[in-house]
């Protein structure tokens, strides 16, 4: 990834990135998109970004079932990053699993914004985006 992103989608599922960005890109042209397939190469973007004093995107939609590193592990690796990290980062887990074991763990992590459900609806991207950047939405 060589722009820099107001948004990061880390997904394994190719469709879904597409579709995502697809409907970022209606809701607001001004917003910049960039994506990661798995958590592992996610964090070394973020550590990247940290060790260059880069800010990091504003919003991080995060699926929890990846390869390599998941959306928890991805997590517990942001925590150590997080004292090095000057900007707010709102990071949502995005995920199909409805298990009210998953939402109670995410729940309990203070690094998550919140918990959305697939699919993600334009309604639903507007409504973060208004509190995320509220005035200037």
């Amino acid at each position: 990834m060589h722009t820099k992103s107001n948004i990061l989608l880390v997904d394994d599922d190719e469709l879904y990135l597409f579709l995502m960005e697809r409907t970022i890109h209606q809701i607001s042209n001004t917003l910049k998109v960039g994506s990661f397939t798995d958590g592992e190469r996610a964090i070394e973007y973020i550590t990247q970004c940290t060790n260059e004093k880069t800010p990091l995107p504003e919003v991080i939609f995060l699926d929890i079932n990846m390869p390599f590193l998941d959306g928890w592990g991805f997590l517990a690796e942001f925590k150590k990053l997080k004292p090095q990290i000057s900007n707010k980062v709102n990071i949502y887990m995005v995920s199909s699993s409805m298990r009210e074991f998953d939402k109670k763990r995410a729940a309990n992590l203070e690094e998550l914004t919140g918990y959305v459900i697939k699919p993600v609806d334009k309604g639903q991207l507007i409504e973060i985006f208004k509190t995320i950047y509220q005035e200037n939405w």
